[in-house]
């Protein structure tokens, strides 16, 4: 890895797994009162086809459509899915840390997980100093973002990645309709109001956003509005910058050219 350059900004990006555009709207009450206040931009993004986990997590990470990167239904274990924005980062000197769901070990990795050998194993070729990986869909949101603080403060990466896992479990088991994902989103939100001020304090910008909506029928995959429409929140650390001057990704595509360039001023 080349030094990192001197004007390289922190970000860390926050992945809610399977929120609805309009569950975060309604229901994530301190997002919202930080958009009112002009210290965050909120928009909405229509995610990708298949509407899939496996398959967005891998276009968010590489910026290819799933029937491009190849990724396109979530039982192909072990498969990497090419270059991914962790490398890009690797390749300008920026370090990284994740706490995220297994199956982005494997996307990174192309190998099968392990939860034995493999709970806490970093990818260093691709920049990823610090990880920590859980492999159960009901992990708490709570203990996945103290996972990734005690990442942050450990290594100090340039990318904190961050994702938790709770809206889309709760979807799956009752329905995107149903009150126990609308707690699930307002219980996120709490959170967030506690970990986001520490983020900021500590000089990281936060992109915050999700791969997925959630079907009533307690499914997602399609081309429905409740399965596509996702949030995506800019909310800067610096107050002199008015968070409505940033202009977002208008497209799952290019989150990770948006990362990229706020972080090393170059888009990729």
């Amino acid at each position: 890895m080349s030094p990192a350059p001197a004007h390289a900004r922190k970000l860390v990006l926050v992945l809610a797994d399977g929120l609805r555009a309009d569950t975060a709207r309604d229901y994530m009450g301190y997002l919202q009162a930080l958009h009112e206040a002009g210290r965050a931009s909120w928009s909405q993004l229509r995610c990708e086809l298949p509407s899939l986990s496996r398959p967005l997590y891998a276009t968010l990470i590489s910026g290819r459509r799933p029937v491009d990167h190849g990724i396109v239904a979530n039982g192909q274990s072990g498969q990497r899915c090419g270059e991914t924005l962790f490398d890009a980062l690797a390749a300008h000197g920026l370090r990284s840390a994740v706490a995220a769901y297994h199956w982005f070990y494997e996307l990174l990795a192309g190998e099968v997980f392990d939860p034995l050998r493999h709970r806490h194993a970093a990818l260093p070729q691709q920049g990823v100093v610090g990880a920590s990986w859980y492999f159960e869909d009901e992990y708490p949101d709570s203990h996945l973002l103290a996972d990734a603080e005690h990442l942050r403060a450990l290594h100090a990466p340039e990318l904190l990645f961050v994702h938790p896992m709770g809206p889309d479990h709760a979807g799956h088991q009752h329905g995107g309709e149903s009150a126990a994902y609308a707690l699930r989103a307002r219980r996120l939100d709490m959170q967030l109001a506690h970990a986001l001020p520490h983020w900021h304090a500590q000089g990281y910008d936060v992109l915050f956003t999700s791969d997925h909506g959630m079907h009533a029928d307690r499914m997602h995959g399609g081309a429905l509005s409740v399965e596509r429409d996702v949030p995506i929140v800019w909310l800067p650390c610096d107050g002199g910058e008015r968070a409505d001057r940033v202009a977002l990704p208008d497209s799952q595509l290019g989150v990770r050219a948006f990362v990229l360039e706020r972080l090393t001023g170059q888009r990729g």
